[in-house]
């Protein structure tokens, strides 16, 4: 979730209040020159709410409601008309003043209690400090931010050192350059790092730094946006060189670890890093008297001539008028402040309008309550389905009338431009009845799917809607669960899989399986918890508890391999959902396509999984001695592919050709030679899945990580020179999420990056940890797994 911005304008709420009147000018101008100054208002008001700057939201849209009501009562004549103009976006204006006024209030307290807390501190080290050289934090090996900002501006800069441990190309766009730094990538911080190895790998203009390291009284490590050190090897691996292997120097009382690292510090405090954007310091910025209104547009007045407005017919029968007081309380009129005070509860517009609005003092302010268990606020996915001909969703800049509740947050509310067609089809569960219940006449043609159209399933998945949060909650470590988190992100950033689990998987549930149904129902509760509206964290030990009951690996807190982990998970889910066609007749199919092998398998193995996931390879193994082929031809749910032994730099395409291009085994039983030969294994691939989950094989046999550089493409994958089936429809995917990998086989840590499609940004979800980062930074050597989505 994107940070809200630092408070900057007023001390509470009502000095903000004071900031919110309109000018007596404005009040002389006419119908027309109110109308535009009332929609630039409104459009200020969105993009400051684009970038999450409460304040300013709050001042542009008490503006505009005011000028609204000064409308209404002034222009008696065209009140109807005015209505009709602007009442959907005055009822998204106090919805949203709502939420900004209970979330301002909440942080200006909370922000006064700071700075009390801060000033006491202050006092209580002033008494033992009398020189910079003396000045000290109650931390140990740890350092926030505000204590790192504090040091830079109190002490002296030029005794502070950073190590940033992010890639170099990250780190030379964006770094901190307000004291020295020096960046070590994190590729270097191998086992057995000594400062003495550790100057061979740095570039020349830090080297000097390192050498005068001794002279500093700070030396801070960092990386993107690691929250605990311990975390990570790699960074382990650097402050051991400095703790144990720098016997020139003690830096133990020296030597701290940055928690959040830059991702953190640059939002912060963004002038003190090269971002592009530079903001000045809050200390620096005048605080605003007042937010100006744009000069007044240019305006002719018609001669002689009446405006005319459109005629609303049997409209205006229907529409209640607006009941406005022109009282002015606090800044605001008293019908705006009980707007703020109350929760509309209203499910049309037509009501919102009828009923007279209340004051309520604000000696005792009643928040807002919101009622979310039956219709919480929509957040939905556009990744469209595969083959989907007509889109689910559109634009739309009104609120859902049918689903009329305030967002637990202000970026929800962009969210929420995504509404449902009018042609939605409402009833699902009908349809999965209808679908579930179809007779099977056997004496029909049978019929072996030959495309990749999505089946049944996915049609029906297709007309739900995911209702719930905005899919950006974190994950609690539970003690080396990295690995699952990151898997569990991943999936939950699979929109048909997201769709199915929260809508109509209990439909399909087998309790014949081997976990009789277990695994599937705590994986669907993570993913409604995942899109909850509850706090930014899950703890899914249940779910933890419930495989570690039928795999000993998952049952302890060792650290474990994710695509392994996705692997097994992504087998028992389909085992949990499987109902098999029994009554399903294959003829007519090839074998030599493999067509009628796939019809028997997806006869046997039906479900969301199966049609999600799962796609189509051919084995063939050739004698070398008398060429005598065997050809098999096997599902499979993910792609393995080698990286190439040479070289720090490849692309996905040099990995996906060196899978293919077939490999020489030994000891290979010929059936027409009767003994062991030599032979050539090769595969082809002959059906994709809507879902293409790609593995890089980075670990080897003995212990060792390829540190490749794989690059691959993030929005328009092209499969279809590696597929060697018969069927040839769209074979272009994006990428949508990845399993990252930081560390060595015997230390290391797992995260997520996945895109949010329907506000089209990336997260990283790193366990409790979730925010934005560039795209720019999605391909690099700790990508590990790769989770790819057809595009239509």
């Amino acid at each position: 979730m994107r940070n809200k911005k630092d408070l900057y304008i007023a001390k509470d709420i009502n000095e903000l209040n004071m900031k919110t009147e309109i000018p007596e000018a404005l009040k002389s101008l006419n119908v027309l020159s109110l109308k535009a100054k009332a929609e630039l208002l409104f459009e200020k008001a969105m993009n400051a709410n684009n970038e999450n700057d409460e304040e300013v939201v709050y001042i542009y849209l008490m503006k505009y409601c005011q000028i609204l009501q000064f409308m209404k009562k002034t222009f008696i004549d065209d009140e109807i008309y005015i209505d009709c103009m602007y009442k959907k976006n005055l009822k998204k204006a106090v919805n949203m003043l709502t939420y900004i006024k209970e979330s301002l209030v909440k942080r200006y307290n909370e922000k006064t209690n700071e700075e009390n807390n801060n000033k006491l501190l202050k006092h209580s080290n002033q008494k033992g400090i009398h020189s910079e050289e003396k000045l000290h934090f109650e931390f140990e090996s740890t350092i926030t931010n505000e204590n790192l900002l504090y040091l830079l501006e109190n002490t002296d800069r030029k005794k502070i050192c950073l190590l940033d441990t992010r890639p170099s190309d990250i780190f030379y766009k964006n770094k901190i350059i307000s004291c020295d730094v020096i960046n070590i990538p994190k590729e270097n911080l191998v086992l057995g790092l000594t400062p003495a190895i550790l100057i061979t790998k740095l570039e020349e203009p830090f080297k000097k730094i390192w050498i005068n390291r001794h002279n500093y009284n700070y030396i801070v490590i960092l990386d993107q946006g690691t929250e605990d050190i311990d975390d990570d090897q790699r960074l382990l691996n650097l402050r051991s060189a400095l703790l144990k292997w720098d016997p020139s120097c003690d830096n133990s009382k020296k030597l701290k670890f940055l928690k959040g690292g830059y991702e953190d510090f640059n939002h912060l405090c963004p002038w003190e890093t090269s971002q592009n954007n530079i903001i000045q310091s809050n200390k620096d910025i005048k605080p605003f008297s007042d937010i100006e209104l744009d000069p007044e547009p240019k305006y002719e007045e018609p001669e002689n001539k009446q405006i005319q407005y459109p005629s609303l017919g049997t409209v205006q029968n229907d529409l209640a008028k607006f009941k406005f007081k022109s009282t002015v309380y606090n800044g605001l009129t008293t019908d705006i402040q009980s707007k703020l005070d109350h929760k509309d509860n209203h499910s049309s517009e037509e009501d919102i309008n009828s009923q007279e609005l209340t004051h309520i003092s604000n000696d005792r302010p009643q928040l807002p309550v919101f009622d979310r268990s039956t219709k919480p606020p929509t957040r939905i996915n556009q990744f469209k389905n595969p083959e989907i001909i007509k889109p689910l969703y559109k634009n739309n800049d009104e609120l859902d009338d049918e689903n009329n509740e305030l967002p637990n947050n202000i970026e929800q509310l962009e969210n929420r431009r995504l509404s449902l067609e009018n042609s939605f089809l409402e009833d699902v569960d009908s349809d999965v009845h209808e679908y579930k219940n179809q007779d099977i006449d056997l004496n029909s043609t049978p019929r072996v799917d030959r495309s990749t159209k999505p089946s049944d399933d996915l049609l029906v998945v297709s007309r739900t809607k995911i209702i719930g949060g905005d899919g950006l909650r974190g994950l609690q470590n539970l003690g080396n669960t990295c690995y699952m988190n990151s898997i569990l992100q991943c999936l939950s950033s699979t929109e048909d899989l997201v769709k199915y689990f929260m809508n109509i998987y209990s439909q399909f549930v087998n309790y014949k399986s081997r976990t009789k149904g277990l695994v599937a129902k705590e994986f669907s509760n993570v993913i409604k918890n995942l899109w909850s509206l509850s706090g930014r964290t899950f703890q899914c030990q249940q779910f933890k508890d419930t495989i570690g009951e039928y795999k000993d690996m998952f049952k302890h807190y060792d650290q474990q391999d994710s695509h392994e982990f996705l692997t097994i998970l992504l087998d028992w889910l389909h085992d949990d959902l499987n109902q098999p066609e029994d009554n399903r007749i294959i003829l007519g199919a090839s074998k030599e396509t493999g067509e009628e092998d796939w019809g028997h398998w997806t006869k046997a193995n039906n479900s969301i999984i199966q049609q999600l996931f799962y796609g189509q390879q051919k084995s063939t193994v050739s004698c070398d001695t008398c060429f005598e082929k065997s050809i098999t031809f096997e599902p499979f749910s993910s792609l393995s592919l080698p990286l190439p032994s040479e070289g720090n730099k490849c692309t996905l395409s040099d990995c996906l050709q060196l899978y293919l291009n077939g490999e020489s085994i030994c000891g290979w039983h010929c059936p027409r030679c009767k003994r062991s030969r030599d032979a050539t294994k090769k595969l082809d691939i002959m059906r994709l899945p809507p879902y293409l989950i790609i593995h890089l094989k980075r670990f080897s046999s003995n212990g060792y990580k390829k540190n490749s550089n794989v690059e691959f493409s993030k929005t328009d994958l092209d499969m279809s020179n590696f597929i060697n089936g018969l069927e040839h429809r769209n074979w272009k995917y994006c990428l949508y999420g990845v399993s990252n990998h930081s560390g060595s086989l015997d230390g290391g840590h797992y995260t997520a990056s996945c895109l949010k499609k329907s506000i089209n940004k990336w997260y990283k979800f790193d366990d409790v940890r979730v925010y934005e980062i560039d795209s720019s930074t999605i391909c690099s050597s700790e990508a590990y797994i790769l989770f790819y989505c057809r595009k239509n």
